[in-house]
């Protein structure tokens, strides 16, 4: 519960209001009707939503005439919800998690069904003056008709009492007689039951009609107003300040003020919040007419109301889109605009929702939206238009917005389960608005959804609540009239707003301002800077129906600021001084990282700085990716002393999203420095916790061994954790029973995941990516184990965490080897032994000639070698790089026939396509083509290793060919990411690690069944990377020894090839000749062509290195110009 939740008595100044109909949002027992239980399991969607305030439409006894306006007891809930304490148990979980509730009073009028009124009907009743009778119905002529639509007059005849009564609305809706001081004591009593049980706010419906005066057209009258300062100064004196009254009185602007009332000190005296009808027509009207006059028209009408009161803002509610407060001219455009099919006309408005009223339209949805949190006042949703739901014109009355949630495409919209005749009002079943295609469930898997375009519109509200809740609105006068410009401003924190209300992109001028001088313009959403203000009028494009939040920062603030730590205390994190910034909770991590314990404003302050903080890790790989924003999706708690807690992290991207994990640790102080100066990158921030002298440093708890050691005790004990969204499961581990974590030793060359090795026995590793289903590398490890392959790390378990029908594996222990090295770092070693011994030597030409020297790479792989073995005189100087590569060849091969013995599952071979060779042809021409055009740009600084035309022209030829090729063999699962980092060398052979295939491709293709020929292609580029990289750090590429290099890679690629065919023999999974070198071809100028887009973007120095094997696959590294009689 936040801390002000009791004390802020301006908290509707901060509110963002959720409108709903219990009866409308989830049926809980399928009687057809929403209820409060319902509700109730409803809530953590609306919690996630971001909504702190909820606004309840009538659930009280009622017949349900006018959908619940018509109240028969102000004292009892309508028995389809439920009862009281139904009531009770639903506002007592809002208030768990921080929500304020807001219900009806309807004081105008009641049903005729009231016993009030039944009794008020006998002229001899103590009731009858509870109502207004006349004997004629020529009272109060001057008062209007509001429902013209079904009512002729405001007088009705009851046979009964032989008299006419009075009603403003419905002639089923009888009004109060409000000059009876007994029903002004009954109302208020009313209101004091609602608010005794804890409601935090009260709508007060129909509120200018309570009293009649002749020649006059009973609306707003002095009576009235003096009626609204009673009840606010009965309110007060029983509760202080605090319970919140908020009128509906849909009147002009100059009629409305009045409701607020105001001191001496400018301080209301009446309701502290009212709706602001006037302006929420002008908003449509401003946005068709693409100009913001109507919009500014109103918004200096309605200004001036007292310090502590507060606009309500609406776009669309359970009403129609009211055009009484408009003139009649306007009303005509509107009517035209929004309205040309007579259905959607309803007495004095227009009865759609806000997304068919806008043609669907995702842009002027999104726009509208952003006006009303942008300007002054508390902005309401009106429930399904945070997913685009539509309306039903054959729905009487105002049914037509007032239909069914739609949860799912389930029946029913997922609202209930019982069958479709019982449902009080049936779902949007056709068209594009059908639930079927608009529903809560579709909108989550969607990144791209308009509910997760509300989301973070109410989540970056939130962070600039006083600004935009209690800061002030400064137009600027800007000559574009198509952009509505202005500044919200709250003690010194300013943000900018631009909306441009066009279809097409505008230009916009700032005008120049002194306050404006010197300020650097932030986007919100995206944490971008902008040029600073200068002297000069400022210059902004704005795209067609788009708008900008601009916080404006002093642009001398932003010289040493990470964006994404703006608006955070900051405190020093070490002995060098470093800056962190402070978190404010009352316990501790529970406050920021479980949203039912959250406190205070540490949550959104903790999102606010997860974007710098990812992009500093290694293992995030979304670096170059435009984010939204990162926030914590879930989090377990794996111990509690010391508390270890594991989160779950969702980054929301322009394109898609992403999980994260990132385990969590609070350090005290006297621990932080350690902390920070061996691992200086694992900081995040400071907890400044309630009543606790110290502070304490929230950290990445894998530089931490007793994270590893409690991650290892999961496994023994079968380890289970429940979270807010799932369930974290290990699977026991038998080779791990009887274990204590001992010798922890924490491994630090991972870029995609981090590891640690327990006892020398044990390998753990937390996947830093997470991805939905099963994970690859535990699927082959289980495999090659069953069939008996030794040169892989056994599994022994995996961690993994379920929500709901989807299961992400987060971590896996395995058999720990007794490594000597890994194979890049061997791989080097060989080359480097080979280089330091032919330093000297003169290249043996003549013998190489003779001895059948294998021919260049573009022949041999279109078919087999022409020489078996490796000459006598290169064996001598490269024993082991030769011998690397023959067991190497070797132990692939028997991964690939271990892989291809599975017969049942996902990782049983299957056919590969008869057109395999035509769908590498045109992955490779897309990605050449791209390729071509990077090295075309990088061209001056390449040195001469660009192929050349000719070269280029080869590699089309091949390619075009490709496409002939038939796939005449079996696809089966392969490694996916095999190069000499992926092996251990221990014990004097290799073992091969990491199944999981390559980080950056999506799970489901990374589980797909393969060429094994990929594979072969990594290694074989691999191993050329190793001996180019050795070449380069020992002798700086001297080409003194290019035709030693050239030789060791041409016999090691041929020894390589011939163990790796001597293996497997014939088995399906390898193509035929000459297909198979036709395929091997393909995947290695794919995986070449990939290596130089990689080292261009990130390490351009190292492009050289994929270029020459790029040049060496295209035939340019020919054996002639290779073998030349060079001497080191």
């Amino acid at each position: 519960m936040p801390d002000d939740f009791l004390t802020d008595p301006f908290w509707y100044k901060d509110a963002v209001i959720y409108e709903l109909h219990v009866r409308s949002f989830y049926d809980s027992n399928d009687n057809g009707y929403g209820d409060f239980q319902g509700l109730r399991e409803k809530l953590p969607y609306l919690d996630s939503l971001g909504v702190n305030t909820l606004w309840l439409l009538p659930f009280l006894e009622s017949p349900l005439k006018d959908d619940g306006y018509d109240t028969a007891d102000y004292f009892k809930v309508l028995p389809v919800h439920g009862d009281l304490d139904d009531f009770k148990a639903f506002l007592d979980e809002a208030h768990a998690r921080g929500m304020r509730v807001v219900t009806e009073l309807v004081l105008n009028h009641t049903s005729d069904q009231h016993p009030w009124f039944q009794e008020a009907r006998d002229p001899d009743s103590d009731k009858h003056d509870w109502y207004v009778w006349s004997e004629t119905d020529e009272r109060y002529e001057d008062v209007r008709v509001i429902f013209t639509d079904t009512e002729d007059s405001n007088w009705e005849w009851d046979p009964k009492a032989q008299k006419y009564y009075w009603h403003r609305f419905f002639s089923h809706q009888p009004d109060l007689n409000y000059d009876n001081p007994e029903v002004r004591e009954k109302m208020k009593e009313a209101m004091f039951f609602w608010l005794d049980m804890g409601v935090d706010g009260l709508r007060l419906d129909a509120v200018p009609y309570l009293f009649q005066r002749e020649g006059t057209n009973s609306e707003n009258l002095p009576e009235t107003i003096a009626f609204v300062k009673e009840l606010r100064t009965a309110v007060e004196e029983r509760y202080g300040p605090g319970k919140v009254l908020l009128a509906e009185a849909n009147q002009w602007p100059e009629d409305t003020l009045p409701y607020f009332g105001e001191d001496a000190d400018g301080k209301s005296t009446g309701v502290q919040m009212a709706f602001n009808f006037p302006i929420m027509p002008r908003i449509f009207m401003a946005l068709r007419r693409e100009n913001r006059r109507p919009i500014v028209e109103m918004l200096d009408l309605t200004s001036g109301i007292p310090n502590d009161a507060q606009w309500a803002l609406f776009l669309r509610n359970h009403d129609e889109l009211t055009l009484e407060m408009v003139t009649d001219e306007e009303r005509d455009y509107m009517y035209h605009e929004y309205a040309a099919d007579d259905r959607f006309r309803i007495n004095m408005g227009i009865r759609r929702r806000l997304a068919p009223l806008l043609g669907g339209d995702r842009r002027r949805i999104e726009l509208i939206n952003a006006l009303l949190f942008s300007l002054k006042g508390s902005p309401i949703i009106y429930y399904g238009d945070e997913i685009g739901m539509g309306d039903d014109p054959f729905l009487g009355d105002r049914n037509g917005v007032r239909t069914p949630m739609q949860w799912s495409p389930d029946k029913n919209g997922g609202f209930s389960r019982a069958p479709h005749h019982k449902l009080f009002k049936p779902p949007i079943n056709r068209g594009q608005y059908s639930y079927e295609f608009v529903n809560v469930e579709t909108a989550e898997e969607d990144s791209h959804s308009l509910l997760h375009f509300m989301r973070r519109l109410i989540s970056l509200r939130q962070q600039h609540k006083k600004i935009f809740g209690r800061g002030s609105l400064d137009l600027l006068s800007i000559e574009n009239q198509s952009v509505l410009a202005f500044i919200r401003e709250y003690e010194g924190d300013r943000l900018l707003v631009l909306v441009n209300l066009s279809r097409f992109a505008q230009s916009v001028h700032l005008p120049p301002r002194d306050d404006l001088q010197g300020m650097a313009p932030i986007e919100v959403f995206g944490q971008s800077t902008f040029p600073s203000i200068d002297e000069e009028p400022y210059h902004v494009t704005v795209a067609p129906h788009h708008f900008y939040w601009f916080k404006l920062v002093p642009k001398e603030e932003l010289e040493h600021e990470d964006p994404f730590e703006r608006g955070l205390r900051l405190a020093d994190a070490g002995p060098n001084g470093e800056k962190l910034p402070v978190l404010p909770v009352a316990e501790g991590l529970q406050n920021v990282l479980v949203p039912t314990m959250a406190r205070g404003r540490g949550p959104e302050q903790l999102k606010s700085l997860l974007p710098g903080y990812l992009r500093d890790q290694r293992w995030f790989g979304l670096k170059g990716e435009a984010i939204n924003e990162i926030v914590v999706e879930d989090a377990v708690r794996l111990q509690k002393d010391p508390v270890v807690y594991l989160s779950v992290l969702r980054v929301d991207l322009e394109e898609g999203e992403a999980f994260y994990t990132l385990p969590l640790m609070a350090a005290p102080e006297d621990e932080a420095t350690s902390i920070q100066k061996k691992n200086p990158s694992a900081p995040l921030a400071w907890l400044d916790i309630d009543d606790c002298d110290e502070r304490r440093l929230v950290y990445d708890a894998t530089v931490n061994k007793d994270f590893w050691a409690t991650l290892f005790q999961w496994w023994q004990k079968e380890g289970k954790g429940r979270s807010l969204k799932g369930v974290y499961t290990a699977e026991p581990s038998e080779a791990a029973e009887g274990e204590t974590a001992e010798h922890i030793h924490l491994l630090t060359g991972e870029q995609s995941n981090t590891s640690a090795i327990v006892n020398d026995d044990y390998f753990v590793k937390i996947y830093r990516r997470l991805e939905v289903g099963p994970n690859p590398e535990k699927e082959l490890l289980d495999h090659l184990t069953n069939v008996g392959f030794k040169f892989s790390p056994r599994l022994h378990g995996t961690i993994d965490f379920r929500q709901s029908a989807r299961k992400y594996t987060i971590g896996v222990l395995q058999e720990a080897l007794p490594v000597d090295s890994d194979g890049w770092t061997y791989a080097l070693s060989c080359t480097n032994w080979f280089l330091s011994r032919v330093k000297d030597s003169v290249f043996p030409r003549e013998q190489a000639l003779s001895s059948g020297s294998p021919l260049a790479m573009n022949d041999w792989t279109y078919g087999p070698t022409t020489a078996e073995s490796v000459p006598v005189w290169l064996e001598d100087v490269a024993t082991e790089f030769v011998s690397l590569a023959r067991v190497l060849g070797v132990r692939t091969a028997e991964m690939h026939h271990a892989l291809s013995q599975a017969e049942a599952g996902d990782l049983r071979p299957v056919d590969a396509p008869a057109d395999a060779g035509n769908m590498l042809a045109q992955r490779l021409r897309s990605e050449f083509e791209d390729t071509r055009t990077l090295i075309d740009r990088h061209a001056e600084y390449l040195n001469g290793e660009v192929p050349t035309e000719e070269a280029w022209a080869e590699a089309y030829a091949r390619i075009r060919r490709l496409e002939d090729v038939t796939g005449n063999h079996k696809r089966i699962r392969i490694h996916g990411d095999y190069h000499l980092g992926q092996l251990l060398r221990a014990e004097g052979d290799f073992y091969i690690l990491d199944f999981e295939g390559e980080p950056a491709r999506p799970l489901d293709e990374r589980r797909l069944r393969e060429n094994v020929l990929r594979d072969v292609a990594g290694m074989l580029r691999s191993l050329e990377y190793a001996v180019l990289a050795s070449w380069q750090e020992l002798t700086n590429t001297d080409e003194r020894y290019a035709p030693w290099i050239d030789a060791l890679l041409r016999w090691s690629e041929m020894t390589f090839l011939n163990a790796y065919s001597d293996t497997v023999e014939d088995v399906a999974f390898l193509p035929p000749a000459p297909a198979r070198y036709s395929f091997l071809w393909g995947y290695l100028f794919h995986k070449a062509i990939y290596e130089v887009r990689y080292e261009l973007n990130h390490r351009p120095n190292w492009a050289w290195l994929p270029l020459q094997g790029l040049r060496r696959l295209l035939g340019e590294a020919n054996q002639d110009a290779s073998l030349s009689s060079s001497s080191p």
